[in-house]
């Protein structure tokens, strides 16, 4: 019996042995028709290339209005979110003041207007006189000559008669001056009436109420007298025409161009997708923090573009280039040396291969391979960490340790 039980122990052992010894050759060889990993077909599809980007919605015609005149408010007409059309009255101020204004002008251009009456009158004095004196001059000098009169009363006439017409230079200069002193008046009275008239505030636009700030009672300042810009009566914005004003890096601003289609996402309508076009690009850079960027705007073309507000934040998707029918690969079955490009076939061939774009996970195959062949979806990982006890054995102690071995 203890023979026996040797024996047979020692039988198993040498099967363990010899099975732990298949194993690991076995495992060191590895089974030449096992992929190296996971395979996909190349197949034909559309590769759309973009630049993505983040920017505000905001529309394209804002308007902040104003008062042109200082005053108090005795009636706002509208609210935030009324539409209004351009002229469409929004708020009135107290007309009191501008109305005296208007009555002082009017007094002041009246009493101007008499002026020039007075003056037109004393003009026409002065030509009668200046011709009477002419005449008497005249009458004079003939008796003078004719030894009737002395050329004493001669000269007398003839100095009346300068006397007249220097009167009637008097009077010419006294009507021009009355005449643009009315010319002034008139004018206060038209400024004092667009006063009285600027105390109603019109809308400037067609659009939408986006902000009111004043109410009954508030009192502001004149856009135009005081040096702060005056108060903000209100804010319109035309939502007709929605824009966003992103920013994309030098990198990428070479592919993009006006009328390039656009896809908007804002978080609050989920993945939903709104479309816009490329408006304009702006020619010059700015460097912020040694990062150089461009405008783009971009003008929202959705039918449901009323579905978004102003102040909205959205990411953007500009596509830059659409090829259509083209052979795919995954971006990561593609393995650089060098220059070179390759993908390895599920025989172990490593087939180079001509690429063209990318959208970030696949690329276009320009030649080297043909639309149904298989890849490796990935790079297989190298021989060292896909098998960390390659030619050492699968089995740890077992005596069975080696040289790293190459393939």
């Amino acid at each position: 019996m203890p023979k026996m039980k040797k024996y047979v122990l020692s039988s198993a052992g040498a099967l363990l042995v010899a099975t732990a010894a298949a194993l690991g050759f076995a495992w060191q060889k590895g089974d030449g028709n096992a992929p190296l990993a996971p395979t996909v077909n190349v197949q034909r599809g559309n590769l759309i290339e973009t630049a993505a980007a983040s920017g505000k919605i905001e529309p394209d015609v804002q308007v902040e209005v104003k008062s042109r005149v200082a005053g108090q408010v005795i009636e706002v007409l509208v609210k935030e979110g009324d539409t209004v059309q351009a002229g469409q009255l929004l708020v009135k101020l107290d007309p009191v003041d501008a109305q005296r204004q208007l009555s002082s002008a009017r007094v002041a251009r009246s009493r101007t207007l008499a002026d020039v009456q007075a003056a037109k009158a004393s003009l026409a004095m002065a030509e009668l006189e200046q011709r009477n004196s002419s005449v008497t001059e005249s009458l004079a000098r003939e008796s003078a000559e004719l030894g009737l009169s002395s050329s004493d009363a001669a000269r007398s006439a003839g100095h009346a008669t300068r006397v007249a017409s220097s009167k009637v230079t008097l009077a010419r200069a006294q009507l021009s001056a009355a005449q643009g002193a009315l010319a002034a008046a008139d004018l206060s009275v038209q400024d004092a009436e667009l006063r009285l008239k600027e105390t109603s505030i019109y809308a400037p636009i067609s659009g939408t109420v986006l902000d009111v700030a004043v109410e009954k009672g508030t009192l502001v300042s004149s856009a135009l007298t005081n040096v702060s810009g005056g108060s903000a009566v209100m804010t319109l914005a035309d939502l007709s025409d929605l824009r966003i004003v992103a920013t994309v890096d030098e990198a990428q601003i070479s592919r993009v161009a006006e009328g390039q289609r656009v896809d908007i996402r804002v978080d609050t309508y989920g993945e939903r997708v709104f479309k816009g076009v490329v408006a304009r690009v702006s020619p010059l850079g700015v460097d912020t923090s040694s990062v150089v960027t461009f405008d783009v705007e971009i003008a929202v073309k959705d039918e449901a573009a009323d579905l978004l507000r102003s102040g909205m934040s959205a990411d953007i998707e500009i596509v830059t280039s659409e090829q259509k029918d083209q052979l795919l690969v995954p971006l990561l079955a593609v393995q650089s040396q060098g220059k070179r490009r390759f993908v390895q076939l599920p025989s172990g061939e490593k087939r180079s291969v001509e690429l063209g774009g990318t959208d970030g996970s696949h690329m276009v195959v320009v030649s080297g391979l043909n639309e149904g062949e298989q890849v490796l979806a990935s790079a297989p990982a190298p021989a060292a960490a896909a098998n960390p006890r390659q030619g050492q054995g699968p089995i740890p102690g077992m005596g069975m340790g080696g040289g790293r071995r190459n393939r």
